[in-house]
């Protein structure tokens, strides 16, 4: 804590003057403003997403601004706090932002939990009272059968006539009844677990998406991949997977700022989902600034026009703030699935490609087949 009080101290300009310090402190004070950054941006690309937020985007954009802030003093448009001239930090709105943004999604987690208990509460309890409403019309036609049984013990045959109309008419009447009762129950289960159905694959979908870029995350294309794979085996369709990096990406990181960084990941989302557009494509954010694209259904052949329209588009990216001569380009390496492949085997193939591109100059796609490896052995 004594540590913390320091740097923020320190950050905010208190203490003793920074000729005083030795450059270890100052080596461990923008170490560990740094780490906070960062810790800020993972919050906001892997928060919970609130029924409140017409767009959940734009808490990952508040947190890339407070990100900033802790960094370097930043401005935080997002809450009317302006760039502070001596690199003071606005600390106790960091911290109310930040308690106040748990505190939701603790209320938001709970609340859904206390729902699904409820779904199954209901279940229980429906089930339950279908047993207890059996026994009692088990007890009611019980008592239709006796009088009957006891008509038919006097011989009297209108009595007999009269109990058994009696005893038809009680169990038509009770099952109609049930029935009815059965089936609004159903219904309003259905209805539950209909709700909670959507709940869960809203909140699936949610957990496979990249929040800077709307992209597949990696958990999406781990499933995504694997799925291409059993798919390729069984109906024996080509399968593509294409790795992208972006060229120089810790240049613009480190000349523009986390903020324009985050700008040109965004923009490559976008570029990448206008260029693979069809149903079966899957786009994803590999990791960091690397994405991978699956075409599904498409040779390596027939991908090639695909990539370079893209690698064509994604020139057109500026970054924010740069001169107009410093456009963004990508390096693409793409492969096409092979029978003996694994999925190991395969985004391997795709990485060496990539590498290769790196390697011929940037800007460019390489192709790497699995016949092409055999032959350099």
């Amino acid at each position: 804590m004594r540590l913390m009080t320091r740097l923020m101290g320190a950050a905010t300009g208190g203490g003793e003057d920074a000729s005083d310090q030795p450059a270890a402190f100052d080596a461990v004070t923008d170490g560990a403003l740094d780490t906070l950054g960062s810790v800020i941006r993972v919050m906001g690309d892997e928060s919970f997403p609130l029924e409140y937020e017409a767009d959940t985007a734009i808490f990952g954009e508040v947190c890339s601004q407070f990100a900033g802030h802790v960094e370097n003093g930043a401005a935080v448009p997002a809450f009317d706090i302006a760039q502070s001239p001596d690199g003071a930090r606005e600390w106790t709105q960091v911290r109310r932002f930040f308690t106040d943004r748990r505190h939701a999604e603790k209320t938001f987690v709970t609340e859904r939990l206390y729902n699904y208990r409820g779904v199954v509460e209901d279940l229980v309890a429906g089930l339950r009272e279908i047993g207890q409403r059996d026994q009692a019309t088990e007890g009611r036609i019980r008592e239709s059968l006796n009088a009957v049984e006891s008509a038919v013990g006097t011989g009297a045959l209108p009595e007999i006539k009269k109990a058994i109309a009696r005893t038809i008419r009680q169990v038509t009447d009770t099952f109609a009844e049930q029935k009815k009762n059965y089936e609004a129950q159903l219904g309003e289960l259905n209805r539950r677990m209909s709700s909670l159905r959507q709940d869960l694959v809203a909140a699936r979908e949610e957990m496979k998406r990249d929040a800077l870029t709307d992209a597949y995350n990696r958990v999406g294309f781990d499933q995504a991949i694997e799925q291409s794979l059993n798919m390729h085996f069984i109906l024996n369709q080509p399968v593509t997977l294409v790795m992208i990096d972006l060229d120089n990406f810790k240049q613009v990181n480190d000349r523009y700022g986390h903020a324009a960084g985050d700008e040109v990941l965004r923009a490559l989302g976008e570029c990448l989902a206008r260029a693979f557009i069809r149903k079966g494509d899957m786009v994803a954010r590999y990791g960091g600034d690397e994405f991978a694209v699956i075409l599904n259904d498409t040779s390596a052949e027939n991908s090639a026009r695909l990539i370079e329209r893209f690698l064509h588009s994604a020139n057109e990216i500026r970054v924010s703030g740069a001169e107009a001569a410093a456009p963004v380009s990508c390096s693409a390496g793409y492969t096409q699935i092979h029978a003996s492949d694994t999925v190991s085997s395969l985004i391997e193939r795709a990485d060496r490609a990539l590498y290769q591109a790196k390697a011929a100059g940037r800007n460019t796609a390489r192709l790497l087949l699995h016949s092409d490896e055999q032959d350099s052995h």
